[in-house]
């Protein structure tokens, strides 16, 4: 019983891959070979940050509520925390709290939380209840086609976290989530939305 305790927390705490056949994200089996292919995403994400050059791509999709959201209403005007997940994602699970925390935190400062459920098909009916269940406040977005996973996470890591500056930039990408991460995720929102103040 306490391995299967114990090999039931490592699978909470890593990000979750694709699975070749259902096309869902699942939980690596080899930890080598997970930490390998994690350090390869984290080094494209961090790239693609890096570019900084060009406006965040812009995207329309449906929210939980059944309005329309569009990322070009808030482009330059708040910073924007993407977060990637689906409900059938553990270490997503995991993250929920401390990202809901942020967003409570944050909102009046100019931070916009949007969560986006890469569920497919199959599960995307039930987003709307998860999201209630974990009591989340800030929109979440239906992507069952991928459409806004393509511009950002193609891989369709989950977690993943995509930070957007008040210019339009994107300044940092985050693949998965371990305890102690929300402090990381924490400091580059606060440096993005106060560039200027001291390191924290």
């Amino acid at each position: 019983m306490r391995l299967i305790c114990f090999f039931a927390f490592g699978l909470a705490v890593l990000g979750c891959g694709a699975d070749p056949v259902g096309n869902q994200p699942v939980a690596p089996t080899n930890s080598a070979i997970g930490a390998t292919a994690r350090d390869t995403a984290m080094r494209e994400a961090d790239a693609l940050a890096r570019l900084g050059v060009a406006t965040a791509p812009d995207f329309t999709a449906r929210d939980t509520d059944g309005n329309t959201f569009r990322l070009s209403d808030h482009l330059g005007k708040e910073v924007i925390l993407l977060d990637f997940w689906a409900t059938y994602c553990e270490p997503c699970k995991v993250a929920f709290p401390h990202v809901e925390a942020m967003s409570k935190a944050m909102k009046s400062k100019g931070l916009l939380v949007v969560g986006v459920a890469m569920d497919g098909p199959e599960t995307a009916a039930e987003v709307s209840s998860f999201k209630a269940r974990y009591n989340l406040t800030f929109p979440v977005v239906l992507d069952e086609d991928s459409r806004v996973a393509s511009l950002y996470n193609p891989k369709k890591a989950m977690p993943l976290s995509v930070i957007i500056d008040r210019s339009g930039k994107v300044v940092k990408v985050r693949e998965g989530f371990n305890p102690g991460d929300e402090d990381l995720i924490e400091a580059d929102l606060k440096k993005t939305l106060d560039p200027h103040a001291p390191n924290q």
